[in-house]
């Protein structure tokens, strides 16, 4: 039952789901994304038999662990604090309708975080195959998790045949799920590559920084055409109605978008 007296919703309830969920977004993409990034890095001063990258990848997964554990933890916990006080059914009826979902996520979360740990204070203690193979399993159940919650989110904005059906894999498997998780994927690879950048500029020796830049900005650049190909399914997937509701603003902000778009690789490639 919704609380009588306590009604968050008279002060912008859905602005405090925004915010923490915007800020949450960005980590947990970090998370898939630089998951990958730290395996194919090393693989990268391994392969040079550059300490001075590898040294980098041991810097950069303090950093990643300690932002992706901490402030990705708090903030997924924050969502759902705030969505069970602004809207008890509507969180329990999502519980209750994946419940084996958000149990196998859980699941890929937890082996998430011990092959984190283990990946981080394994450094020099373990052969590069073995250290190698810890980095992969991080990445394949970040992943995972990714996959899973894609389809349960993806069920809150285009149930599809669920609505008539009531049947799990028709809700879970729904309109936008594929479009959604390429997005998702693409998004992910990108944000490693610019949390990447930000850690590549603290590199104090000239000539490694200036690898790492060009180096992290691939991870921008590469994707970027798969990222905006999934953006344009995935606004093709949406029924006329949402697709109507959420671009209603878009021939105002259209000027903005085709300038990011055009000159954004340009800024990138003039950086390096």
């Amino acid at each position: 039952m919704n609380y009588p007296v306590w009604e968050l919703d008279v002060f912008g309830g859905g602005l405090f789901i925004a915010l923490i969920a915007v800020f949450h977004v960005y980590i947990s993409h970090f998370a898939v994304g630089g998951g990958l990034f730290l395996v194919l890095t090393e693989i990268k001063g391994l392969r040079a038999r550059d300490e001075g990258i590898l040294e980098y990848v041991r810097r950069h997964t303090r950093f990643f662990l300690l932002l992706t554990m901490v402030a990705g933890g708090i903030t997924g916990v924050g969502i759902w604090f705030t969505i069970a006080l602004l809207n008890p059914a509507a969180t329990s009826s999502l519980i209750h309708t994946y419940v084996f979902g958000w149990a196998t996520e859980w699941v890929f979360f937890t082996i998430e975080i011990l092959s984190l740990f283990i990946y981080y204070y394994t450094f020099d203690r373990l052969n590069s195959r073995d250290h190698l193979i810890i980095g992969w399993i991080y990445f394949g159940a970040a992943w995972m998790s990714l996959f899973i919650i894609n389809g349960i989110i993806d069920f809150m904005l285009t149930p599809g045949s669920w609505l008539e059906n009531n049947n799990f894999w028709a809700g879970f498997f729904n309109p936008t799920f594929w479009p959604a998780l390429f997005f998702r994927s693409f998004l992910a690879f990108m944000i490693a590559g610019m949390f990447g950048l930000l850690t590549s500029t603290w590199i104090r020796e000239e000539k490694l920084r200036t690898t790492m830049v060009r180096y992290c900005a691939l991870w921008l650049l590469l994707p970027f055409g798969g990222f905006l190909a999934s953006a344009w399914w995935y606004r093709r997937a949406l029924p006329p109605e949402l697709e109507q509701l959420i671009f209603q603003a878009m021939p105002e902000m259209r000027p903005f978008i085709t300038g990011f778009v055009l000159f954004s690789p340009l800024l990138i490639l003039g950086d390096c």
